[in-house]
């Protein structure tokens, strides 16, 4: 019980959080503000999946990340005039291919939401920060601990569970696991834009690069594209609203809560995943799931905790914030 009072606690804060940084209000912001900010981001992007499952099955995947890219990036314009913060930004080929990264990550990600159980597919995408600590130290020079090795090792085989747990890969899981890779190169690639961007550039150039190529996509399908009804409707409005909350949590919450507290609590969202699987869908995990779970969330927490997986923090912290920052 004290663990369901704090946790609600900790959203019901993250919610206030927010709301005042779309109200463009300062708010003096701790550790436990934060690390509320990050459960949030957490849960929000679980939801984000659980509605495009739930309430858009049958929608080609490309027409989700066109409605998602045009309404996130109106949104994050007015958010960057309102901050004063450049649209073009100072290296315009850096940012287009985070947002090319971006758009192949989404893509592969909604992808795998209607094909996968819900909890598998939130798992695979958050996996990402296992690709991002194996190719850091080599392209990066970042330092890695004793145990680095042996810890992204470990993840890959919980991740290897998922992917084949009867000992045949699943396609549609490879698709999973190639958008987690997509989102962990697009993460290196924030690290060297957060020296010369302002994070609001950053943000709005993420959703307007997936405009393009989802548009054309959405085009060639046709009708099929289109809302059929009101629960379609629905379910685009939710899948963009609880992802401009997510990353305006996740953006905040980096910036106020210690990276290796960020990395364990960012690490509610798989769990998150198979809670909302449960509560929409009466879909219970299979072991394999379960055991590929355990192992990918206790090796990445201990990559955090040590600061062997810094990296894979440190990249999206560079993103942070866009609100209590001023553009360099």
């Amino acid at each position: 019980m004290k663990w369901i009072l704090a946790s609600r606690s900790l959203f019901l804060t993250g919610i206030g959080e927010v709301w005042a940084v779309m109200q463009g209000k300062v708010r003096p912001g701790g550790e436990r503000s934060g690390l509320a900010l990050m459960v949030l981001s957490a849960g929000a992007f679980a939801l984000m999946a659980a509605f495009a499952k739930k309430l858009l099955p049958d929608t080609p995947t490309q027409a989700v990340v066109f409605s998602r890219g045009v309404m996130m990036t109106t949104l994050f314009i007015v958010l960057a005039r309102r901050q004063g913060a450049a649209l073009v930004g100072r290296n315009p080929g850096m940012l287009l291919l985070r947002g090319l990264l971006g758009y192949g990550a989404l893509s592969c990600y909604f992808w795998s939401v209607q094909h996968l159980s819900l909890g598998d597919a939130v798992l695979l995408q958050y996996s990402h920060p296992i690709f991002v600590a194996a190719v850091a130290p080599l392209l990066l020079r970042e330092p890695a601990g004793r145990a680095h090795w042996g810890l992204i090792v470990a993840a890959l085989l919980g991740v290897a569970l998922i992917v084949r747990p009867s000992g045949e890969i699943r396609p549609e899981a490879i698709v999973g696991v190639a958008g987690s890779l997509m989102s962990g190169m697009a993460y290196m690639t924030i690290r060297t834009l957060s020296r010369t961007e302002h994070p609001l550039t950053i943000l709005v150039w993420f959703p307007l690069a997936t405009i393009p190529g989802s548009l054309i996509a959405t085009l060639v399908a046709g009708r099929a594209a289109l809302p059929q009804n009101a629960t379609e409707v629905a379910g685009h409005l939710l899948v963009t609203a609880t992802a401009f909350v997510g990353q305006i949590a996740l953006t905040t919450g980096l910036s106020r809560a210690g990276a290796a507290r960020a990395t364990a609590v960012s690490l509610a969202g798989p769990v998150f995943g198979v809670l909302f699987d449960l509560a929409l869908f009466s879909h219970y995990p299979r072991p394999a799931s379960l055991a590929g779970m355990a192992v990918v969330l206790t090796a990445l927490g201990l990559l955090g905790w040590s600061g062997s997986g810094r990296t894979a923090v440190v990249t999206e912290k560079e993103e942070t914030d866009p609100y209590r920052r001023s553009e360099r």
